[in-house]
């Protein structure tokens, strides 16, 4: 009988500190996703929505139809570049496209440039969506 007893005591001793973790997990779970959702404007798993966030900026759809890989490397200069996949923890398979300059580039312009105002996003085969910079410098 005293032997069973420890068992449970054993047990009790052990839910504390396992619902403890169990909790702790979950906070920061819905942290991540509360600050993920708050960056991207998707949640995890999900494809891009009407904005995208790159360079620490924001930027919205233009709601044009999409373009071609032709159509939008004509319009810009310097030329585009794949800066990665977005989200970073979507399912789906697209890719951020932005101008890319060099940091000399970058600082001999006054007051000095670091993000594109427009990025693209590859939504898919030889399909190009614009996204213009919100909000102000």
């Amino acid at each position: 009988m005293a032997l069973a007893v420890k068992r449970v005591d054993g047990a009790r001793a052990w839910a504390g500190p396992a619902y403890a973790a169990v909790l702790a997990v979950l906070v920061i779970a819905g942290g991540v996703t509360f600050w993920y959702r708050a960056t991207y404007n998707v949640m995890p798993g999900q494809n891009a929505s009407t904005r995208v966030h790159w360079c620490g900026r924001d930027y919205g759809s233009s709601g044009s139809s999409p373009q071609t890989w032709q159509q939008i490397s004509a319009q810009q200069r310097p030329p585009l570049r794949a800066v990665g996949h977005y989200p970073p923890l979507a399912l789906g398979d697209q890719e951020l496209f932005a101008p890319v300059t060099s940091a000399a580039q970058r600082s001999s312009v006054s007051p000095p440039v670091a993000c594109a105002t427009v990025v693209y996003l590859r939504t898919g085969s030889n399909e190009y969506v614009a996204y213009a910079l919100e909000g102000g410098p």
